[in-house]
């Protein structure tokens, strides 16, 4: 089983993070200067939680197990597994729209944050 390199995607690593958590602070300032969007007849998630559902669509992929191994030895960015998993657990407003009880996969009590 191959790891990430963690020295290798570091730097993108850093940029999710940090682009997650700008992208979301835009999009609450223009929530509430242009009010919130109707939401989806039937569907049951928030908008909030559908900006981090479409942040987590952006990165789902596939790849051959070849393409995943070179990726991984060489590669600047984590797998879109990963991007999603690691990014959205750094966020504590992800964890307040989806309502994730700290100390859960997805809302650990140690973050990482650097702005």
């Amino acid at each position: 089983m191959k790891l990430v390199n963690g020295i290798n995607t570091q730097g993108e690593n850093v940029a999710d993070n940090g682009g997650l958590k700008e992208s979301f602070s835009a999009y609450r300032k223009l929530v509430k200067e242009k009010g919130e969007d109707r939401r989806l007849p039937g569907l049951s998630l928030t908008n909030n939680q559908l900006f981090f559902l479409g942040f987590a669509q952006m990165w789902c992929d596939r790849q051959t197990k070849q393409t995943a191994v070179i990726n991984l030895a060489n590669g600047v960015h984590s797998p879109g597994r990963f991007r999603i998993i690691g990014t959205l657990q750094n966020s504590p407003d992800f964890a307040e729209a989806f309502k994730c009880p700290l100390g859960s996969t997805m809302n650990p009590e140690k973050k990482c944050s650097v702005w």
